[in-house]
């Protein structure tokens, strides 16, 4: 079954997720300890979501089995994450995985969720994608880093990544409230995460208390693009919502080039109209 074209409403919220995604990142990524300052993000979202958790409630039952896979995954994915990060650069393993999400994503949506991308649709996807892989490459032709237990590890990230997404899509759908089913999956991730860290470092409060301003500050951004997220996928086709949500390293490369002064060389020029091309296309 084929789908329709992206609402103009969705297709921003999609955008809006994305760049906010970026924003979180690109200032957890300018902390003197990055892996931290992330950890601290992560822990910190259990405050606001945990407000709209009292607010909305839990999800219904029958979502919460999606919900405990969603956590499930979504720790594998981290925990592959790392191994990749320690085989291979940061620049090189992030958004490789990043773009194999949505090439997974489309190709399992056909029989998990009956959606297949329009022409225009499928082409974005792609182009999204390539993108992606194309900064993945240009830093691996630099670095030189990537080794092959590496791109096995970005590979299997990728698919239980993706495999979250195909979770978080079927446990909101029969939740019926994105509020609700953003706000249980994030408190539950919060106190995962803070349970990780209080046995990695010897004081937790002083972790969170050293990037207090980025766990305060990104938590309600990474707050407001989970629940726009959320909301996409229960409005859009799974496989063009990731592809969108992917673009946010299209909008962290231009906060790196215009904020954080970095140079873009000609190849990463390429990617962002790859990129731009395949939101393009999306919207069409």
């Amino acid at each position: 079954m084929g789908t329709a074209p992206v609402e103009p409403i969705v297709f921003a919220a999609m955008l809006a997720s994305a760049s906010l995604h970026a924003c979180w990142n690109a200032w957890v990524k300018s902390s003197p300890a990055p892996h931290q300052a992330l950890a601290a993000v992560v822990i910190a979202c259990g405050v606001p979501q945990g407000v709209l958790l009292m607010l909305y409630g839990f999800p219904p039952q029958a979502a919460w089995p999606w919900i405990a896979v969603t956590v499930v995954l979504g720790t594998g994915a981290l925990l592959l994450l790392g191994s990749a990060y320690r085989e291979g650069d940061f620049a090189v393993a992030y958004p490789l995985i990043r773009g194999l999400i949505p090439l997974v994503l489309a190709v399992a949506a056909v029989p998990l969720f009956a959606e297949r991308p329009t022409t225009y649709g499928a082409a974005g996807i792609v182009c999204v994608s390539a993108g992606l892989v194309l900064i993945a490459w240009e830093s691996a032709r630099r670095t030189r880093t990537m080794t092959l237990k590496g791109l096995a590890f970005a590979a299997l990230a990728a698919g239980v990544t993706a495999a979250s997404v195909v979770s978080d899509a079927k446990g909101a759908r029969v939740s019926g409230n994105p509020f609700s089913y953003a706000a249980t999956i994030s408190v539950l991730n919060a106190i995962v995460m803070a349970a990780i860290w209080s046995v990695r470092t010897s004081s937790l409060p002083a972790m969170l208390t050293a990037h207090g301003a980025v766990a305060a500050g990104g938590a309600m951004i990474a707050t407001v693009s989970y629940i726009l997220f959320i909301w996409s996928l229960m409005q859009a086709p799974v496989a063009m919502v990731a592809a969108l949500r992917e673009t946010s390293m299209l909008f962290a490369v231009l906060i790196a080039a215009f904020a954080l002064r970095e140079r873009i060389g000609g190849w990463r020029l390429v990617a962002i109209g790859l990129m731009f091309a395949g939101i393009l296309l999306i919207r069409l």
